[in-house]
């Protein structure tokens, strides 16, 4: 059913379109110079812990932190440079959610989060088409601050924790991988991450899954490891993050992947440093104009926009930027 739904609604999306190896590790070297472009800031409030997913030229902002938890949905639309608002999002509110790219279909997931009760396994989805939520079924963990990925028609959440204070706010820090089926709409354990840890990247890249530093029982990790779905094992030893950050957000263009800004545990980073997957190494890139962690990313026509996020912990901001390599 799910399946025979999904692949109909394709048609529908096409005609609104318009409308709405071997690795070997080298030090960090110097990648020629992107720019960064102001964009119309994040409404109707600054927000920080957003789950943010691309849909065509509209970008989905769900859920966060904006002086409370709250259910906003906030829509983007790349072309005009201009925020509106979408169907308030199921209770309960959150931030938090997996991070990474949760769409897939036409839809956004979001997957569990947390909030002032404590951390949820909550799975819902946003059609912008229709501007409808949907309750699907819940992780078998609860948790915040894990990263998502999607290969083929399955979502891998990754890592997470069970606190709930924000980025690096203490554990237990988690090693668990669930898979969500899309057409079943049921979720299976997977291998779990080699290293214990949260508020962690995660882009997914020629059938592969890369994670991205995050935080562990002993601080903050320039960790990354890679995962094959198609044989349930993970890659350690890959080369690490010239610095090493929490709350993240992760980008591609092409073969690389951006990883933009996060925290170091005190203070927000701007740093934008470029992953090489094919080679298995790092580059700098041009900075974001400030520092900011928990923001989303969302990447679109070789561009990565950065939304959102916060300078510290509970802090919000509404900067909205595209990264153009």
């Amino acid at each position: 059913m799910f399946d025979h739904f999904r692949k109909g609604r394709k048609w529908f999306l096409v005609i609104v379109a318009g409308a709405v190896g071997t690795f070997t590790a080298v030090q960090a070297g110097y990648a020629q110079g992107g720019t960064w472009t102001t964009l119309a800031l994040v409404s109707p409030s600054p927000t920080e812990g957003m789950t943010v997913g691309g849909i065509g030229q509209v970008i989905v902002g769900a859920y966060g932190f904006s002086g409370g938890y709250t259910n906003q949905t906030r829509l983007y639309n790349i072309n005009t440079d201009s925020w509106s608002t979408g169907l308030a999002a199921p209770l309960p509110a959150r931030a938090g959610a997996a991070s990474g790219e949760t769409t897939h279909g036409g839809f956004l997931y979001v997957i569990g989060g947390e909030n002032s009760t404590g951390v949820l396994p909550d799975l819902q989805r946003y059609d912008p088409v229709m501007d409808m939520w949907t309750t699907l079924m819940s992780m078998n963990t609860p948790r915040a601050g894990a990263a998502a990925a999607v290969i083929d028609d399955g979502i891998f959440v990754i890592g997470g924790r069970q606190s709930t204070g924000g980025p690096c706010s203490g554990g237990p820090y988690l090693q668990t991988v669930e898979k969500y089926d899309i057409d079943t709409d049921t979720w299976s354990p997977a291998a779990q991450l080699p290293t214990p840890r949260s508020d962690l990247a995660a882009v997914a890249r020629g059938g592969k899954i890369f994670v991205f530093g995050g935080c562990s029982s002993t601080g903050v990790t320039n960790e990354v490891d890679m995962y094959d779905p198609q044989t349930n094992t993970w890659t350690t030893g890959l080369a690490n993050m010239p610095t090493k950050r929490a709350s993240l957000a992760a980008g591609h263009s092409g073969d690389n992947v951006y990883a933009i800004g996060g925290t170091d545990g005190v203070l927000a980073s701007n740093a934008n440093e470029v992953y090489d997957v094919a080679h298995n190494t790092w580059s700098n890139n041009t900075p974001m104009t400030a520092g900011r962690q928990e923001a989303g990313v969302n990447s679109h026509a070789g561009k990565i926009y950065v939304v959102g996020g916060s300078t510290t912990f509970g802090t919000s901001t509404a900067a909205n930027e595209v990264f153009k390599p």
